[in-house]
This record gives C-alpha cells, structure tokens and sequence, in this order.
C-alpha cells in the first residue's frame, strides 16, 4: 500500500540537490572492550547488520508520478553490501582526520533509486575507538524520532549486537489508517486547514509588531528576517565542513540554575558567543543580535511515524560584545518571549510558520529582490534532546555521538547537540565556502563555556552572599537618666 508523502517532507525533497542534499545523521564513537581489537568488532558489527532486513521507511523510495500524489514505494530487493561499508584510517587517524571524511560522505546526495540510508563503520583511529557515521534522508525522520530510533537500539549493558534502527518493525502513524491515495476531500481539508493557519500568523506578526512599538524595551519574541548579514548566509556550495565538541550537562544544569534559565538557554548562549568570536578574528562582528532557527518537535508521547514533526521558532539571541552573564539573561528574555508567542499558536499555524516564512525568503530570493531583505535566519541551533544513562553496541560502550545535521539556503551554518550519559555532545555542519574549518568554531564556543562558568561562579556569590547588617547605633542616656 503506497503511502502519501506529506507536504513537509515534500519540502525537504525539493531542497535536496547536489549543494544542498537533505541528509541528516550521527557519527558515534565507540569504546572496545580492553585488550579487544576495534577492527575485529568492526567486521562484526557490518556482518550483523548486513543480514538485517530493513523495514519502513528504510525500505522506500520516493515515487512523483505525472498524475496523482507523491508517494513512498517499498523496495524488494536491497543491496546491504551498498547501504552498511566498512573503512579504514590511514595514520594518523586522529578526531580531525575522522571529521573530514564524515564532511566528505556527509556532502554526498543519497541515491534516490535506493533507500535513503547509508551507515560506514571506520576503525583505524589511534584512540583504538570504532567509529559509525550514519546518515539518512529528513523526509525520512527528525531529530527526535531520529534519536529515539537509533539509540533505542543500543542495550544499557554489553551483550549482543541488538537489531539495527533500520529494521525495527514499522511504527503504525497515530492517525488514520493509511489509504492508497488521497481524494479531492482530502486536499481540499488540508488546503482549508493551511488556509487558517496562514490567517492565524499573520494575526499573531501583527500582534508582535503592535506591542514591540508600544513596548520597545520588552524582550523579542520570534524575529524572521530580524539578523544580519553574514558568511553564514552566503549562497551554500557543494562543499561541508564539521566540528564537534562536548559539555557536562550537570554543569550547563547549575549554570541555567544560577541565572533562572534552562539548559536550551545555556546551550545557545555558548553558541552564539562562540560564533561571534569566530566573526570577530575575521574582522565580521556583527552590530546586531544573530538569529536562530530553533526546531520544536511537535510530536506526542511514543509517536516515532517515519515523517517530519517540527515546527520552528525564530529566536533573536544576544546583543553584541555582551559579557558572559548579560548574554544569557538576554537569551533567557528572548527565547521565553518566543516560547510565549509559540504556544499561543495552534499545531497546524506552528507546523507552518517556517513554511511561509522561508516562503517568503525564497520568493525575494527568486525575484531578485534577496538585496533588500535580509536573511529569514543566520544559523540553526537545534537541542535534538537526550538519554540517561550508559549505552552499549554489543560490547562496545557508547563514548560520544555528534549530529551531522543538514544546511541549506539561506543558513550555512548548523549547531545541534544530543545529550548522552552525562554529557551534551554538539555537532557542527557548516558551508565550507564560508567556514574551511568548523573545528574553529568548536574551539571558540569550549572558550565562551569557560566564561560562562565563571561568571555562574561570580553570580552564584553574590545570591550566596548575606546582606550586609548596619552597625546598631546605642541610643545615648543623658546624665541624668543615668543610674
């Protein structure tokens, strides 16, 4: 039974070309057990999962007939030989060395005629750790069920190789059942319900600007089109580069803690500082607040359906030269005045409000017009979410796992980070045109970390600190009062 592609992984279809494919995945690094060779557990993981079979949407292929609707079509016969590879580093096999090969397969489109997966299992590090990158279409997935899928696979303790995410059984959607293709009610139902929600945002952008001219001071809510231009928002070339680093969550917890924020403000306070001090060694500091596409799952409790749930929000982060502490508590302004407006919209004017946003980006940008507007948003930074605790790929323990998310126009520059076993571990996909080395943003983004612990340090004092007492002043006795 065929079963429809709906319109936002329709649109992750359409972006998918050769400067800018659609592919989303993780590299995760793997511990062996002491004494044991990462290269023999290497071979061992591409035997087992070379004899699995995959399963929906890992079995499909997209289908865009000249009449009727897009649709997935099951594959019947899957060269696995194809879709699970094995190679080696040569030396040094250093972390960089593994990064660039992961840009490399990452910049690579997917062969439509196959499904759309592929996972290298790479051994050769001088760690002794086994690496797995992994990638797969967004039409496919979002980062939540992609984090559910993929890490719900590994065991919490050493055992056996356990079925791959690929060939998990089907999940059934949380909806109707499927049908072999939509009817003209159908379209006119879902034509209607994009009709309201377009009406609902543009009543609720009228309400923003009303009350951020009779409250200029008030935090900013949502701000498409509200950044500057950067590199960052350069025309994406063919070409990627990836860095990664990692924080403890119990820190980034304290620190939220102390100036009355979440961990999701900490994480984009580390990064936009980091970024603003890669433009700065460039001469390119901006004069204004940076904007950030943030991804919001839209999806229930247990609900993994192989399609995308993600609305968006469009957070202004911080001004420029702002100390440590001022920029997390502008961040913590901004990103709860965004949360505010979000939550006031309904799921489907939520699920829509990049649509239209980036609708409207890329009508300028086809018009001719892209000089006098500026850019929908500078950078992507996602909180793809996480997982307690310890986790294991048979024997090999799980010591990192860094998204390799997608870019495209007008944003060259993605930040997504997953939190594991104590620690948030952020990967970062960048243009390589406007970023040879996204391994430099890395470094500057550890740096601002160390700031902001320190000025959580300071903070924390000062909340610690009593008040200071006056002195009491003894009320004099005159002579003759005196005993």
């Amino acid at each position: 039974m065929a079963r429809p592609i709906p319109l936002l992984d329709l649109v992750f279809l359409g972006v998918d070309r050769d400067q800018t494919p659609a592919n989303v995945g993780v590299v995760m690094l793997f511990d062996p057990p002491p004494g044991r060779s990462g290269r023999a557990a290497a071979q061992r993981i591409v035997r087992a999962f070379r004899a699995a079979q995959p399963t929906p949407p890992f079995d499909c292929v997209p289908v865009f007939p000249a009449l009727g609707r897009p649709h997935w079509r099951t594959v019947t016969s899957i060269d696995m030989r194809y879709h699970v590879r094995q190679q080696r580093m040569t030396a040094p096999g250093d972390r960089q060395q593994l990064f660039d090969i992961v840009a490399g397969l990452h910049q690579a489109r997917l062969d439509r005629t196959r499904p759309l997966f592929r996972l290298h299992v790479i051994d050769g590090l001088d760690s002794g750790q086994v690496a797995i990158y992994l990638k797969s279409h967004h039409a496919s997935w979002d980062g939540r069920s992609a984090l559910a899928r993929i890490f719900g696979t590994l065991a919490t303790e050493p055992g056996p190789i356990r079925t791959p995410f690929f060939a998990l059984p089907p999940q059934p959607p949380p909806h109707a059942p499927q049908v072999e293709s939509a009817g003209i009610a159908d379209g006119a139902r879902s034509l209607l319900t994009h009709a309201l929600a377009t009406g609902e945002l543009l009543s609720a952008v009228a309400t923003r600007r009303s009350r951020a001219r009779d409250e200029p001071d008030a935090p900013a809510g949502n701000q498409p089109f509200g950044g500057p231009q950067t590199r960052f928002n350069q025309p994406v070339a063919a070409e990627r580069s990836f860095g990664a680093f990692s924080l403890p969550v119990d820190a980034m917890r304290r620190v939220a803690h102390v100036f009355g924020g979440k961990v999701n403000d900490v994480l984009l306070a580390v990064v936009d500082a980091g970024v603003e001090r890669y433009l700065a060694t460039l001469g390119e500091r901006p004069r204004q607040p940076l904007v950030a596409m943030c991804p919001v799952s839209m999806r229930d409790e247990g609900d993994l359906e192989a399609t995308t749930k993600v609305a968006t929000m469009f957070v202004p982060l911080a001004r420029p030269r702002s100390g440590a502490a001022r920029r997390l508590q502008q961040i913590i302004a901004n990103s709860g005045a965004a949360k505010e407006e979000f939550r006031a919209l309904s799921k489907a004017a939520a699920l829509d409000y990049a649509l239209i946003a980036f609708g409207a980006w890329f009508a300028s940008h086809t018009l001719g017009m892209e000089a006098l507007t500026r850019p929908v948003v500078n950078l992507v930074i996602s909180n793809v979410g996480g997982l307690p605790g310890e986790h294991y790929l048979g024997e090999l323990r799980l010591a990192g796992a860094y998204p390799v998310s997608m870019i495209a126009d007008p944003a060259g520059l993605n930040v997504s980070a997953v939190s594991l076993g104590g620690r948030m571990d952020f990967g970062i996909v960048a243009n390589r045109a406007a970023v040879p080395d996204a391994g430099e943003i890395a470094r500057h983004c550890l740096a601002t970390w160390t700031l902001l612990r320190k000025a959580a340090d300071r903070q924390d004092l000062v909340l610690r600190k009593p008040p200071l007492r006056k002195p009491s002043r003894k009320r004099r006795i005159p002579p003759s009062q005196r005993s």
